[in-house]
């Protein structure tokens, strides 16, 4: 057998997904190992190769890809954990990372300070140099003033330096330089350049993301060095991909030069992973809201007809990373989530999360607060015996305890309802989450199917498609498991672009087709040192462009990879028209067209993963015992089903109220709705 690995690393959970080349296709979880992230991966190889009865060296010795989804980027700027980073920039242009784009998290709030830059002031020094608009060398760069700039960060004992010129992505000579005086002065210290991190004309957000990458390169860089260092010990001789902000793979060495894009590289794969089982379910219309709810957190992403969003406005702890990345807005509601009554009366959950150790009160490891977890287990959705696959035993009475004392007793109410507020309000944040990412957005989300992943989603995915009018949700057969189930069938992916400056009315043939085939260039040249073979490989260009006088641009589709006349050119004009029109319903066709930014996606395809048909069932299902449960609609019942996922074939249909438990979920089917099993196993739910 040869097999395929896919981990995704959770706050509480590590979920792997392993696949052989004869087709079969399973996922485990396991603890995730705070402060060594490594350890808790191996557990899961480990539980991976018990399940398929061998040991970890043969899985290992037999596996020739190992894709690896991680937060140790996000994380290390959200715990204010990066390097101590130095910033060179243009004499005059201190602030930018203190100005930022003039606004604070809280717009409406004048008594809210505005927020302290990623680089303090004091690590921020002034280069002697200037570049024009146009690429015109105004100012040469004072080369002994960067060297006493350069030492002088050096003496206050820096880890890492970034280099963010005014108007390099124009001119990126003097940028060029600086990193020649830095490899002199100090050959072993990381630095970033910003007209190679992020090639965008926005002066702040350009900053930032080169700011943001320097600190975390020597961070990443001993990440990915100890886990391919771990791996190889464990006989381990296949490809290492890593995933990305896009959520695509790349190679540890890509990711190393530019870390900033390992930010939200595990959320990410989640709308790849909702996209395939909708394709498999053929779902009409392609439009799915993804949810993923794990131990930490709820991602939420939508796909409308079949496409994946992406942007450049991503923020991590209120700094701006501006590099292309998946739409995934990821809030503090996860079965950990901590609950808490206000000195007002009123429930609250999350951010702060039990994680895995001490981990909710029910998992007897010390936690004695209660959590949406410990709700479940009183609400009677979850199984103590069978949780996590019968490799965890739950402590329902530490559970009911925990709830007693943090919600039922200050509010003054029997522990079933303190239970069912907790789940209520929990499910609230998500119904907000979800309204933000497409109500707020003018999406209507009953034209959507929700596709619910995570290991807790199950629990709660009918209660919030409710609160939404979604007629239909998938759990897919590999629900808790879903993102990494993503990462395992996302594609071979990076982004490449060039800063231009041109007008339809003015267009520089030349130097839009150098720059395209520059790209292209480049783009194939990351193909073939991933191993993707010609047929396999796509390549899609974009502009950033904007009518004349707008502030913001649009990412504009390119149909071509040269312009050769001015046919193509109008071509590109309307198709921003229409792209306009479509988004904000205004087409200005008097308007020039100004393009800014020219980029290429490089794409290796990874063919399509057939999951094998479950077997047709004949007659109805039958339960395997009956539990009490609480229902929001009818109170505690005390006789509600129980089935085991396993033994559910195609076909099969479970009416609520009933349980469902899978391996690596649970799902609650409440009064009124009815789920199906369709031909792959997985859970057709009409709300």
């Amino acid at each position: 057998m040869v097999y395929e690995i896919a981990v995704d690393v959770g706050g509480t959970f590590t979920d792997l997904v392993i696949k052989s080349d004869a087709g079969m296709i399973k996922g485990v979880k396991s603890p995730t190992t705070p402060g060594n992230i490594i350890d808790g991966t191996i557990n899961a190889v480990v539980r991976a190769a018990e399940a398929l009865g061998l040991s970890l060296a043969e899985v290992m010795g037999d596996c020739r890809k190992f894709a690896f989804g991680t937060t140790t980027a996000t994380n290390a700027v959200l715990e204010g954990k990066g390097a101590r980073t130095g910033l060179l920039c243009t004499r005059g242009h201190r602030d930018v990372l203190l100005i930022r784009e003039g606004g604070k998290d809280d717009t409406y709030n004048v008594a809210v300070d505005f927020p302290g830059p990623y680089i303090p002031r004091r690590l921020t020094l002034e280069i002697d140099e200037r570049v024009d608009a146009e690429g015109g060398v105004v100012k040469p760069l004072d080369e002994a003033q960067a060297r006493r700039a350069i030492s002088g960060l050096l003496d206050q004992k820096v880890d890492a330096i970034a280099v963010a010129l005014i108007w390099s992505v124009a001119n990126s000579v003097h940028e060029e330089r600086l990193a020649a005086l830095i490899e002199e002065m100090a050959p072993s210290l990381p630095y970033s350049l910003s007209h190679k991190v992020s090639p965008s004309i926005r002066e702040y957000r350009r900053t930032s993301a080169t700011a943001l990458d320097a600190s975390l390169k020597p961070i990443v860089n001993e990440a990915v060095r100890t886990l391919s260092g771990r791996l190889a010990a464990e006989g381990f001789r296949g490809v290492l991909t890593l995933v990305t902000s896009s959520g695509g793979q790349t190679s540890p060495q890509d990711v190393q030069a530019k870390p900033i894009y390992l930010c939200f590289s595990g959320p990410s794969a989640a709308p790849e992973s909702g996209r395939r089982f909708a394709r498999l379910e053929n779902v009409e219309g392609g439009n799915i809201v993804t949810v993923d709810m794990g131990g930490t957190s709820f991602d939420v992403s939508i796909v409308s007809d079949w496409e994946i969003p992406t942007h450049r406005d991503g923020v991590i702890a209120g700094h701006s990373f501006g590099v292309p990345s998946v739409e995934v807005l990821t809030i503090g509601a996860g079965g950990g989530s901590l609950a808490r009554v206000d000195a007002g009366g009123f429930v609250h959950t999350g951010p702060e999360s039990a994680g895995s150790r001490p981990g909710p009160a029910c998992y007897g490891r010390g936690g004695t607060r209660v959590t949406v977890t410990d709700a479940n287990v009183v609400r009677g959705y979850l199984n103590p015996l069978t949780f996590a696959a019968g490799t965890m035993m739950l402590d329902a009475e530490a559970a009911r305890t925990a709830l007693r004392q943090d919600v039922a007793e200050p509010l003054g109410v029997e522990v079933d309802e303190a239970a069912e507020l907790v789940c209520v309000t929990c499910d609230q944040s998500m119904v907000g989450a979800i309204e933000e990412i497409t109500i707020k957005r003018g999406i209507d989300p009953r034209e959507y199917v929700m596709v619910a992943g995570g290991a807790a989603a199950g629990l709660h995915a009918v209660a919030i498609a409710r609160e939404l009018d979604i007629a239909e949700v998938i759990v897919p057969r590999f629900a808790g498991v879903l993102s990494a189930f993503g990462i395992l069938t996302s594609n071979v992916q990076n982004q490449y672009g060039r800063s231009i400056f041109t007008r339809s009315d003015a267009f520089d043939l030349d130097a839009v087709n150098q720059n395209l085939a520059e790209l292209k260039t480049e783009a194939q040249a990351y193909l073939a040192r991933m191993g993707v073979e010609e047929p396999n490989r796509r390549l899609e260009f974009t502009a950033e462009a904007r009518y004349q006088g707008q502030v913001w641009q649009l990412t504009l589709p390119l149909q071509t990879d040269r312009f050769a006349n001015a046919g193509d050119v109008a071509a590109m004009v309307e198709d921003f028209h229409c792209l306009h029109e479509r988004l904000y319903n205004v087409r200005s066709a008097a308007d020039a067209v100004e393009i800014i930014e020219i980029n290429v996606k490089a794409i290796g395809l990874v063919p399509e993963i057939t999951l094998p048909q479950s077997e047709r069932g004949e007659g109805r299902p039958y339960p395997s015992g009956v539990r009490s449960a609480f229902f929001r609609e009818a109170g505690r019942i005390d006789d509600v089903p129980v089935y085991q996922g396993e033994t559910l074939r195609a076909g099969h249909v479970v009416e609520g109220p009933a349980l469902i438990e899978e391996p690596l979920t649970a799902i609650v089917v409440p009064p009124g709705a009815v789920a199906t099993i369709s031909d792959y196993g997985n859970y057709r739910i009409s709300t």
